[in-house]
């Protein structure tokens, strides 16, 4: 099993299109009537990882509620969990991402070369 997620997590990562950016914060995550508490390391213009033992299934549709900084204001977007691994986290690609959420992510990202 262990090989297995490594191998699926290989396959993510060869798959990235965006850059990423190191980024420790929680995020609020919404879906299938649950709300959970998660915490990313890093984030992209695409998506993000978050890290969480009861990770939403591959396919769900996720409603995120984040920020880039403690005095940033609030980004919400919506995603889908591309990969899900149970005690681990999950992938999850942004879907429905507002003009000033994309803005934000792509200078941020930009800022951390």
């Amino acid at each position: 099993m262990e090989m297995e997620n490594q191998e699926i997590l290989k396959a993510e990562i060869d798959k990235r299109r965006y850059r990423r950016a190191k980024l420790i914060t929680q995020v609020k995550c919404e879906a299938l009537d649950r709300e959970e508490l998660a915490v990313t390391r890093d984030v992209s213009v695409g998506g993000m990882f978050l890290n969480e033992k009861k990770p939403f299934p591959s396919k769900s549709v996720v409603n995120l509620a984040f920020r880039l900084d403690p005095t940033a204001p609030l980004l919400t977007c919506q995603g889908e969990v591309v990969y899900s691994i149970n005690g681990v986290g999950m992938g999850v690609m942004f879907t429905d991402v507002p003009a000033e959420v994309r803005q934000a992510l792509e200078k941020f990202v930009d800022e951390a070369r």
